[in-house]
């Protein structure tokens, strides 16, 4: 599985506008192939923070992604940042859910 997280520090004028267009986007995303999840988060202590946050079944899913005209508007949002924005792509090998903590804690 591959995790993409994109935070995003929004000028306050261009909130609104920034945050329509991430809005319209989720659903495209969502549909595309290999996407496990497309969501967008505002940060509750930093409210003109907010984190782009995509799931993909493989490598080649998320490089036919970046490739599309979705990505592309995002990318062309992202040139209305005063602050650029943090990108992490983070393989991930294996996951655990709340067994691992009961393991942890036991």
């Amino acid at each position: 599985m591959i995790d993409v997280s994109i935070k995003i520090t929004v000028p306050s004028d261009k909130r609104k506008e920034l945050f329509q267009t991430f809005k319209a986007m989720l659903n495209k995303v969502r549909l595309e192939q290999g996407c496990i999840s497309c969501n967008c988060y505002v940060d509750m202590e930093a409210e003109n923070s907010m984190y782009f946050k995509e799931e993909w079944e493989t490598n080649a899913d998320l490089n036919t992604h970046l490739r599309s005209g979705h990505f592309g508007v995002l990318l062309g949002a992202m040139k209305l940042l005063n602050k650029e924005a943090e990108i992490r792509i983070n393989t991930i090998a294996s996951t655990a859910g709340a067994e691992a903590i009961k393991t942890a804690r036991a």
